[in-house]
């Protein structure tokens, strides 16, 4: 039996702050492990990104009545994420970081596309669709970032 649709907006937009304090939370980790100043300034500038996401997607379930304990469930679930944590068993450096970020990044993409794929009211869409956007690129500049440390010869093939 489907939930009424009052039920499945909250339900999603929770999954899609979970995913984004997840996100914020691997992208400082990353910060802080990656040796290059620009990945470091990259992923703490998308750290504060996701920050941003998860306050308005907050704001949006507190604006449906949504009880605020109810927000508070965290659960590492995406991976490279959750992996990120434990990179002492996985080469040391910045690809490997690079590799957990973009591991998590598509995860998450798949957790806004698969919102995207609900029956949202308007207004919530619209947000979802803003962030899953500015997300895309995100992850499309990592891919970015990716290949040019290719070219400059710091990745393995």
């Amino acid at each position: 039996m489907a939930l009424p649709q009052q039920e499945v907006t909250p339900t999603i937009l929770s999954n899609l702050l979970e995913t984004c304090r997840e996100s914020e939370a691997g992208l400082r980790r990353a910060a802080v492990r990656s040796k290059k100043h620009g990945l470091k300034e990259f992923f703490g500038a998308e750290s504060l990104q996701q920050a941003l996401f998860a306050a308005e997607l907050e704001l949006e379930l507190k604006k449906l009545g949504v009880p605020m304990k109810r927000l508070t469930r965290p659960r590492a679930k995406l991976r490279g994420w959750k992996e990120i944590r434990g990179t002492r068993l996985l080469p040391a450096g910045d690809q490997t970081v690079l590799f957990l970020c973009e591991w998590g990044e598509r995860a998450a993409l798949g957790e806004y596309l698969a919102a995207l794929r609900s029956d949202l009211p308007a207004s919530v869409r619209e947000l979802v669709e803003g962030q899953y956007s500015q997300l895309r690129e995100a992850y499309t500049r990592l891919d970015q970032i990716r290949e040019q440390l290719r070219s400059d010869g710091q990745e393995p093939r």
